[in-house]
């Protein structure tokens, strides 16, 4: 049921109230409780401003979703990289490492045979000066037996 202005008057007349009144000519604040219809000229371009927006909107959106999407791929790209980075940089310690295990373990060995070959000459030589000794000896007494 829709109040009138004709009804209120009739309403205020009869209670004779002072509130009714000053309402009665007051401006309507909130407006018509059903939507007045508009023309078919007005109603086709609010709905094409509409749909404009609407369209705009949604390629925004859209615009916004394979930027975060590019973004996306960009970091995983410089995260992929930077994991290659570092197992490079691990394999290339590993290496470094190794070769200077294996430097140290070829030097030990090289100081192993220099040893061995030195006591080996040292050995050689002594034998020979026993050898040289042992001559003289038998000489000498061979010299001395027959003096005798």
């Amino acid at each position: 049921m829709h109040i009138t202005p004709e009804k209120i008057k009739e309403a205020a007349e009869a209670l004779e109230c002072t509130e009714l009144k000053s309402f009665m000519f007051q401006e309507p604040t909130a407006g018509p409780l059903t939507k007045p219809r508009r023309s078919s000229r007005s109603t086709g371009r609010s709905s094409r401003r509409s749909t404009r927006g609407t369209r705009r909107s949604s390629r925004r959106s859209r615009r916004s979703t394979r930027s975060s999407r590019r973004s996306t791929r960009r970091s995983r790209r410089s995260t992929r990289r930077s994991r290659r980075s570092t197992r490079r940089s691990r394999r290339s310690r590993r290496s470094t490492r190794r070769s200077r295990r294996s430097t140290r373990r070829s030097r030990r060995s090289t100081r192993r045979s220099r040893r061995s070959t030195r006591r080996s000459r040292r050995s050689t030589r002594r034998s020979r000066r026993s050898t040289r000794r042992s001559r003289r000896s038998t000489r000498r007494s061979r010299r001395s037996t027959r003096r005798s």
